[in-house]
């Protein structure tokens, strides 16, 4: 009788905790839809994808990637579309980069994708690849590919794999940011927070950059140039870091004091009118048009806090990716 005692309080106590789950889960669903239906006028949220990490528009069509793998999006209709057929089982998408001749190319946990001419190439450890996963992939302009891994920075051309490695003392953790300036610098950010770092790869040699160089925090997540050829570079973890603008051979960082949305960056984007995108890691995204400062958070319209991509259009429109879906921002008044 002591064990049936035993059996029924188990067998409640899992039903509980399993009704508690379903209720959760519900309960998230219908938060979702509410947010969805009440934003504001000219702002967007579309799910799936539930979790966007990096963003690439070509054409008509909005690649998105993240934990669920590749999900594209109607540019215009904002409505899901199809994998074109042959894709391959993708893992968590890291990035996306289009080189010269049009060719897409998806950095991912499973290695790297090359859709190209209404085909898929898969390039692994099974497929001939020097490496299992990519955290990060760049286009050079005559269509050679940039791959950042766990500790290596390799190179395709022309069929024909190479490794860039840098000199010691320099050590590189993992690869996780790729950026190719105008001048033909390779920007390389480690998104580590223990052993991160900034550093640039020009004609064969290697510049290391951190905090004595005005580097907010050694976690690097995302790196972008503007207009006027700064180099500019989200840094943090948890409620620590910044950004930081390199312009002149000098870098100069911002902080919440200066306008961020939050202490922790996690994207940087310049738009078609010279306003600087930062996106926070928590609170949302500031935007900066000249010296006035504009915050966007969950509450005014956004998918999610954690603002981990910004793209624009052809149209003008502006793309945000968050962990909490995709936002579309278009005709709306921002400052």
């Amino acid at each position: 009788m002591e064990r049936i005692k035993i059996l029924k309080m188990v067998l409640q106590l899992a039903a509980g905790v399993v009704l508690v789950g379903v209720l959760i889960i519900i309960l998230n669903v219908v938060v979702s839809e509410v947010q969805v239906r009440s934003t504001p006028p000219g702002f967007s949220i579309i799910r799936p994808p539930d979790e966007v990490s990096c963003l690439l528009i070509d054409h008509n069509t909005v690649w998105t990637g993240g934990k669920g793998g590749v999900i594209l999006v109607d540019r215009v209709n904002l409505t899901r579309l199809p994998l074109p057929p042959g894709a391959p089982d993708f893992g968590y998408v890291r990035g996306f980069a289009q080189s010269a001749n049009g060719e897409i190319w998806v950095a991912h946990d499973g290695g790297l994708a090359r859709f190209a001419g209404g085909t898929w190439t898969v390039f692994d450890a099974r497929h001939s690849a020097p490496f299992a996963k990519a955290l990060s992939v760049a286009a050079d302009p005559d269509s050679s590919i940039w791959i950042g891994t766990d500790g290596k920075i390799m190179r395709y051309r022309n069929g024909t794999w190479s490794e860039a490695i840098p000199p010691d003392p320099v050590v590189i953790a993992s690869a996780d940011v790729l950026f190719r300036d105008m001048y033909g610098n390779l920007w390389v950010g480690c998104g580590s927070p223990t052993y991160g770092g900034l550093f640039r790869y020009t004609a064969g040699t290697w510049t290391a950059y951190g905090h004595e160089d005005g580097i907010p925090h050694r976690m690097v997540r995302d790196i972008t140039e503007s207009a006027d050829g700064s180099i500019w570079v989200a840094t943090g973890f948890t409620r620590q870091g910044g950004a930081a603008r390199f312009l002149n051979g000098r870098w100069t960082s911002l902080t919440t004091d200066d306008g961020l949305a939050g202490p922790s960056t996690r994207s940087v984007f310049e738009d078609s009118r010279g306003r600087m995108w930062i996106g926070s890691e928590y609170d949302g995204v500031a935007i900066r048009d000249g010296s006035v400062w504009k915050i966007l958070a969950q509450e005014d319209g956004l998918a999610g806090n954690e603002v981990k991509v910004v793209r624009e259009d052809q149209d003008g429109t502006y793309w945000l990716g968050t962990e909490r879906g995709l936002s579309v921002i278009r005709n709306a008044t921002l400052i």
